[in-house]
């Protein structure tokens, strides 16, 4: 029975590892600190501690990261742990996403002394999107102006009946009724 279960758990391995394969992005070294992930040219600015491994990068490395203008890769535990900062002249992102603060990061959320490295993505970063429409003013709000820019204001047809208003009938109107009430 032992041997049935290490079977299975060898092939739920290898097909883990397959699949890993299957969605691992291609890393190509150009030279000591300029490579390509999936096409996309990247620079290595910083290996603290010998912490750039290119076999655990193409496994972590997420097409999500190529909008970054720089990826922090940690270690802890034995995992390579991804982040991406934005550059510090960037409207997009944060400020804590900036680049500037990359050390405090580092402070906060990484083990003491942890082997890192930072890549500079090189290639253009792709426009960011539109912001959306505010909506709350409603879905036209610029057709309800005239010509000065001043808003028009639609009159309401005011009702001298209140809403909670019910018309009174009178004892003798049985028509409407559906049926009648006993009176004693």
């Amino acid at each position: 029975m032992n041997s049935e279960k290490k079977e299975r758990r060898q092939e739920q391995l290898a097909k883990k590892a397959e699949t890993i394969k299957a969605f691992a992005s291609h890393i190509k070294m150009k030279n000591a600190t300029e490579l390509t992930i999936d096409g996309h040219p990247y620079r290595l600015i910083s290996n603290y501690r010998e912490g750039f491994n290119i076999e655990k990068l193409e496994e972590r490395f997420s097409s999500i990261l190529t909008k970054y203008d720089y990826i922090l890769g940690d270690w802890g535990y034995d995992q390579l742990r991804l982040r991406g900062f934005y550059a510090s002249n960037s409207k997009q992102g944060s400020s804590g996403q900036n680049i500037d603060h990359i050390q405090d990061y580092l402070d906060e959320y990484c083990n003491f002394g942890c082997a890192y490295f930072i890549l500079q993505n090189l290639g253009e970063s792709k426009p960011g999107r539109k912001p959306r429409r505010n909506n709350k003013r409603g879905y036209h709000s610029t057709d309800k102006r005239n010509d000065t820019g001043e808003k028009m204001y639609r009159s309401r047809r005011r009702n001298p009946k209140h809403k909670n208003y019910k018309k009174k009938r009178s004892r003798d109107n049985k028509t409407n009724r559906g049926f009648t009430i006993r009176q004693k």
